[in-house]
Parts: C-alpha cells; structure tokens; sequence
C-alpha cells in the first residue's frame, strides 16, 4: 500500500495537483460582474449623451437663444458641436426698448458695434438655458425680413 500511494504522487518535485476550489471560480464571477457593469453604464451614458433637446434645429429657419445672463440673440443656429453652439445672420433686441403688440421692434443687426465683430457668435451651451424656433409669421422675423428688404 506504501508503493502504490507514491506511485499516484507523480515524480519527484512536482507540485500536487489543487482541487478547483470556491475561491478561483468567484474570481471570475467578479471579474464578470465587473465587466457587464461597466458596459451597462457606457451604455446608458452614450444613449443620455445629448438627449437634453427635443429634435435637430431646423435648419435655415430662425431661432432665438436665450442666454443665463438675460440676453437673447436671434438667428440661424447650428448646434452641431456639443461645446458650442454657432450662430449666424445674428440679431438682438436693443436694450432699453420695450416690445408690446403694437410697437414695431428695434432690432440691432450684430456687426454694427464699434468693436466690428463679425456676424457669428460661438456660444458655450453651458450659458444656454434654452432654445425656440421662430413662425415665420412672427414679429422678430418679420423685422428681420424688413432688413433684409432695405
């Protein structure tokens, strides 16, 4: 019985073989706990990633973009880039004047400063707080189609 017990050993110096224990199967299961998790959470980051708008903007149709700091600027807008929103044909309200149903609006056509800024603005989305389509049968387009006719 003493030969045959050594015989199942294997030759001199060779490690016993380790029964597959509990602790290098949970290794794995964590390992792939850990990696479906992740997955989920690029997941449901991409798919959220620029969900905080309704649609595209249209494009070539005026919008108006009102700023944080009270501002509001209209024009054409592109908002293909998530830093920064693009806004040509730019306009703004003069400040001081008051809009009412009956008063024809005094729009200030941007490039017109004495500073001769160029008629785009870059705007930080950050400072967007949110962002309209105009009809085309409003007054702010109609002042802006009034320019354009001059």
């Amino acid at each position: 019985m003493a030969i045959e017990s050594k015989m199942s050993r294997g030759p001199i110096g060779a490690r016993p073989p380790t029964p597959e224990g509990k602790g290098s199967k949970a290794w794995v299961w964590v390992v792939v706990v850990i990696l479906l998790a992740l997955g989920a959470g690029a997941w449901y980051w991409q798919s959220q990633k620029g969900t905080n708008q309704e649609g595209p903007i249209a494009s070539g149709e005026y919008q108006a973009v009102f700023l944080d700091n009270g501002q509001v600027y209209f024009g054409k807008l592109d908002d293909s880039d998530d830093a920064f929103f693009v806004l040509t044909d730019v306009f703004y309200l003069q400040s001081g004047v008051a809009v009412t149903e009956t008063a024809s609006l005094a729009l200030t056509k941007l490039g017109a400063e004495a500073h001769g800024p160029e008629d785009r603005m870059e705007i930080n989305v950050d400072h967007v707080l949110f962002v309209e389509d105009m009809k085309s049968d409003s007054k702010v387009v109609q002042a802006i189609q009034q320019y354009r006719s001059q």
